[in-house]
């Protein structure tokens, strides 16, 4: 038996639910039925969490949108863009990381790419590898050779500061 080309010797592939355009139909029909029964199931449950999402937008200790607090010590080895606050951690940035944003950290270590102005209570570490573009206010300052920054930078009086007070000396008029 010869077969002309383009022509399929065998009798069930001619028959084929996939080569019949009113099976296509059926099957698109059954697969948005299909769709629309599991959005039915999921939209309840979407529903519940926009309730739970609307009370915690409520409370007073949720940060607004785009700003990331942290506890402790956060490593950033992505492209991340927010404001960064933690007044207790330490944001170390990795050389493979590159950050957008304003930090308020106690201390920062950056290694990667920085866009943002840094406010550290405690200290400020620019490793080799890192590209500082904005303005630093620390206490305390390291840059390491090979690190980039561009912007100015305003040491802070150091956090704990002694609890005793200057005196002031009388002044002895200086005689000639």
């Amino acid at each position: 038996m010869s077969d002309p080309v383009g022509q399929a010797s065998d009798p069930r592939v001619q028959h084929s639910s996939l080569n019949q355009s009113s099976t296509s139909s059926e099957f698109t029909d059954s697969l948005r039925d299909a769709f629309a029964a599991w959005l039915a199931e999921l939209k309840p449950a979407l529903e519940a969490d926009q309730r739970v999402t609307s009370a915690k937008v409520a409370c007073d200790d949720t940060p607004p949108p785009g700003e990331v607090r942290f506890e402790g010590t956060l490593r950033v080895d992505c492209y991340l863009v927010g404001r960064l606050l933690s007044l207790t951690g330490t944001l170390f940035i990795s050389e493979a990381g590159e950050v957008e944003s304003d930090i308020v950290v106690a201390a920062a270590i950056i290694d990667g790419v920085l866009h943002g102005d840094i406010q550290a209570s405690e200290r400020v570490e620019l490793q080799e590898h890192a590209k500082v573009f904005g303005n630093i206010e620390s206490p305390a300052l390291t840059i390491q050779p090979g690190a980039v920054f561009e912007g100015q930078c305003h040491f802070l009086p150091a956090p704990f500061q002694s609890d005793i007070e200057e005196v002031e000396l009388p002044r002895v008029p200086a005689t000639i």
